[in-house]
């Protein structure tokens, strides 16, 4: 790519774009002798990667080097920052709603097991009861009926939490697919970048 020397400067106020390495054009700017107005050294050479203006050249003292792109270049880039933004955003977002999603089902999984421990506190209660009233055969076959209604309702319990265990197994499985697909999203778009930079480089 050439190169022009000090073209329309940025402000020191500029905010400076992200920068990526090069190892053509890094270190202090020595050839043109561009010294930083803050601090009176010689300037940093960069290569922007940030929107529309990645693979320019400039100094970080926010002295131009390359020229502006061609607005064809510039839309394309500005196009291709913004899916790669909104794929990082939508992203963000379909973690966040699995994460609701996978802690509402660690919160009900939680309530669950505190009835089912309850319910177990509750069956061994009764059976204490059941071996003080032995003797008495007709409070015995009621508090066998107790027990075994209190029994099947554990039994119903323990069911659900199963249940429960498995979908949220499950919902962590889908959630990690999810991950992993939109992670390849980004290296996708990431391997797109590349290719560019190269052309732009090249």
């Amino acid at each position: 790519m050439g190169s022009i020397a000090a073209s329309t400067p940025w402000s020191t106020s500029a905010q400076i774009p992200a920068t990526t390495e090069d190892s053509d054009f890094e270190g202090p700017e020595t050839e043109l002798l561009v010294l930083c107005h803050e601090h009176g050294k010689a300037a940093e050479r960069r290569v922007a990667f940030e929107g529309i203006h990645t693979g320019r050249r400039f100094l970080s003292c926010a002295e131009k080097i390359d020229p502006t792109w061609p607005n064809t270049l510039e839309n394309a880039l500005a196009k291709l920052w913004f899916m790669y933004e909104q794929s990082k955003r939508d992203m963000t977002e379909e973690n966040l709603m699995h994460s609701f999603a996978v802690h509402d089902l660690t919160q009900e999984k939680k309530k669950l097991q505190e009835s089912y421990e309850k319910l177990v506190e509750d069956v061994n209660g009764l059976l204490d009861a059941q071996e003080r009233r032995a003797e008495n055969d007709l409070e015995s076959s009621k508090l066998q009926e107790k027990y075994d209604m209190v029994k099947n309702l554990a039994a119903a319990q323990a069911n659900v939490i199963r249940n429960m265990k498995l979908k949220l197994a499950e919902e962590r499985k889908n959630l990690q697919i999810h991950i992993d697909e939109l992670k390849k999203t980004v290296e996708e778009s990431n391997v797109k970048l590349e290719g560019i930079k190269a052309i732009i480089n090249g």
